[in-house]
């Protein structure tokens, strides 16, 4: 019985030493995510497009309302996708049209408001506060500005380290007065 338990707590011992200079899993799948973010970048020559936040950021059309700021309900179609184009959320129909605008609060934090995946995102919030009102940008937002290391590939279909590229029109912004 004693060399049983010799032998089991030895192998534990080494399982333990093994596993400890393994490669952190979550190590890698971030540096997964920081090539394919780079190669992205690069490939559609994004690299000037990056912004303080972290995000990268470039205007389709700019807006000529209201530049958006915190405290601003925007009424927004968007579509945000994985670098791989795999669709996450979006405004559009099977035929790509939008009927519908997504209200989106912009630095607000409530309950209410959080419980949208897509109000979630911080890096969508940091994006919005750079265009105007009837303006369309696209923006890739790593992940450190999304979900993070947080696995949602079973509910939303959002692996660890997703870096996603969202493309928004803000509709209509109304500013915290406006909303009273």
């Amino acid at each position: 019985m004693k060399q049983f338990l010799f032998f089991l707590g030895f192998a534990v011992v080494l399982s333990g030493v093994y596993t400890s200079c393994k490669e952190n899993t979550l190590d890698v799948l971030r540096d997964n995510e920081i090539a394919a973010l780079d190669k992205y970048v690069k490939d559609n020559n994004l690299t000037d497009a990056k912004d303080v936040s972290g995000i990268y950021f470039k205007d389709i059309v700019l807006g000529t309302g209201d530049t958006i700021k915190s405290g601003y309900k925007v009424l927004l179609y968007f579509k945000i996708t994985l670098l791989d184009g795999k669709v996450i959320f979006t405004t559009e129909d099977e035929a790509g049209r939008n009927y519908e605008e997504f209200a989106f609060y912009v630095d607000v934090n409530n309950d209410i408001v959080n419980a949208s995946y897509v109000q979630q995102i911080a890096g969508l919030h940091q994006g919005l506060k750079k265009m105007k009102v009837g303006g369309k940008a696209f923006m890739v937002i790593p992940s450190e500005l999304a979900f993070k290391a947080v696995d949602n590939s079973s509910t939303l279909g959002i692996p660890r380290f997703s870096t996603l590229l969202a493309t928004v029109y803000a509709k209509k912004g109304y500013s915290p007065e406006d909303q009273q």
